[in-house]
């Protein structure tokens, strides 16, 4: 998961420099602040089956993967 993550920002830093990105990510959080506290009641019910999703899934991965290798 980092070297596929490291390996997009180093893509998207090779079309723009360090500060066009840092402006770009700058103006970008404080947008979705902003828009979150306008919209909080209904982003908030999404989120929550959102995280329940995800926690559907990571319980499925774990059984399935990672218990799998057993004590040793």
């Amino acid at each position: 998961m980092v070297i596929a993550s490291l390996w997009v920002l180093s893509i998207v830093g090779s079309w723009c420099n360090f500060w066009t990105l840092f402006y770009i990510v700058f103006i970008l959080l404080h947008t979705v602040l902003v828009l979150y506290e306008k919209y909080e009641g209904k982003v908030d019910p999404f989120a929550e089956k959102a995280m329940h999703e995800i926690k559907k899934q990571y319980a499925v991965f774990d059984t399935k993967f990672l218990r799998f290798r057993g004590d040793g």
